[in-house]
């Protein structure tokens, strides 16, 4: 016999997922009075892709042509004051970023995305290898060029998303763990109530913030959700002294590459999507990614580690002798369809709201993220034009499309 549900449950508004894109929904919900459920089906906040990553906020590190550019800088500015905002100390930091070429290939990668850059009003310099290693002597000799952007920034996504998590509590939003829906009950095309094993909460919305599995929400209201899992390998080494200048280094590979991993491709490391991302923290450990690989195996492999930490190397030689403590895996949501979020209602379910498909930019959106969507569920004007993340773009997709 079946576990009794509990009727009694209700909510303004019902988001599932604690990652911090569905935190950062719970705050600003709560800031503006509204009665908040969250749902995260295994047993604590941050246990996906946002518990996963370096914890970069990159302004320049996109296409000059891409939707997402012109909300960038808006999300950033929020997290200058941020810390104050939620009273959390997320050790966000101003640190810049340099994007480096080690060839002639990559070199004229570098200034062709300068000159996008500088078209969209967005300040970036390119410098020869010598001045890049004047700056930041633990730089390698092999490399000749480096984008530098010095507005991007740096923070720890655990205390980010979890300082969201805590002022939502404050302002009254309720936390339910170990609960995975089972079903989103609708009535006339209108959402009514998301079914756990334990639970039935009624709402009049209903946030799809589950990341790489949002897919699994939207079928429960006949959707098919072009996201798809986008796994990234991470290692953590020991704390070693902070470096002078740079302490966010790129491969400029990850500009042409971006999640792009062609399975067929004969290069190995093009094949697992590796290209350079690494970020020393606050304590002097650093993050090194990444891998793009997409499945659902939440295994670190040795393989692609090694093959990651071999091109840290190359462009930060001081590393080599230097320890790892961990490595692990986490999976972004990727919209594969165009590689753009979803920030979006939906046309003929009244009540259902996706925020997803972040990729790598979960962290860099999550605060507007968040106030773009109480804005969608106030009836309010967004902030900025979204058109181009409206999930009626995928309206050719059908059931029978990639899963």
């Amino acid at each position: 016999m079946g576990r009794e549900r509990n009727l009694s449950k209700s909510a303004d508004v019902v988001v599932i997922g604690a990652g911090v894109i569905g935190c950062s929904i719970a705050y600003y919900l709560a800031k503006l009075g509204i009665r908040v459920t969250v749902l995260e089906r295994r047993e604590r906040i941050c246990s996906g892709a946002s518990g996963a990553n370096g914890g970069g906020v990159p302004l320049s590190l996109t296409s000059p042509d891409s939707p997402t550019l012109g909300l960038r800088k808006p999300s950033i500015k929020i997290y200058q004051t941020l810390s104050e905002e939620i009273d959390c100390d997320f050790e966000y930091e101003k640190t810049g970023v340099i994007t480096c070429a080690i060839d002639d290939a990559q070199y004229s990668l570098l200034r062709k995305h300068r000159e996008g850059m500088t078209r969209k009003g967005i300040e970036v310099q390119l410098i020869d290898g010598d001045e890049a290693r004047r700056q930041e002597p633990a730089l390698g000799p092999d490399i000749i060029a480096g984008l530098e952007d010095k507005e991007t920034g740096t923070l720890n996504p655990f205390k980010l998303t979890f300082g969201f998590a805590r002022a939502a509590k404050r302002l009254g939003a309720e936390f339910l763990f170990c609960a995975e829906p089972k079903a989103i009950e609708m009535k006339n095309n209108k959402v009514e109530s998301v079914v756990t094993d334990e639970d039935r909460i009624k709402a009049d919305f209903v946030v799809n913030a589950a990341g790489a599995w949002a897919p699994v929400i939207g079928k429960m209201v006949g959707l098919t959700i072009p996201i798809q899992p986008n796994k990234g390998q991470t290692l953590v080494t020991e704390p070693v002294a902070l470096n002078k200048r740079w302490r966010y280094v790129m491969d400029a590979d990850y500009l042409a590459r971006g999640a792009s991993a062609p399975p067929d491709a004969q290069d190995i490391d093009v094949r697992l999507g590796i290209t350079g991302g690494w970020i020393q923290e606050k304590t002097g450990n650093w993050t090194l990614g990444t891998s793009h690989e997409i499945n659902f195996d939440a295994a670190a492999t040795i393989d692609t580690v090694s093959r990651m930490a071999k091109r840290a190397i190359r462009f930060l030689p001081g590393l080599k002798n230097v320890k790892c403590i961990r490595m692990f895996a986490g999976f972004r949501p990727h919209c594969y369809a165009d590689d753009l979020p979803i920030i979006s209602k939906v046309d003929n379910l009244s009540g259902f709201i996706i925020a997803a498909g972040h990729l790598g930019g979960g962290i860099t959106f999550a605060p507007l993220t968040g106030i773009l969507v109480s804005e969608l569920i106030t009836g309010k004007e967004t902030s900025m034009p979204i058109e181009a993340l409206a999930f009626s773009r995928f309206d050719h997709i059908t059931e029978g499309a990639k899963q």
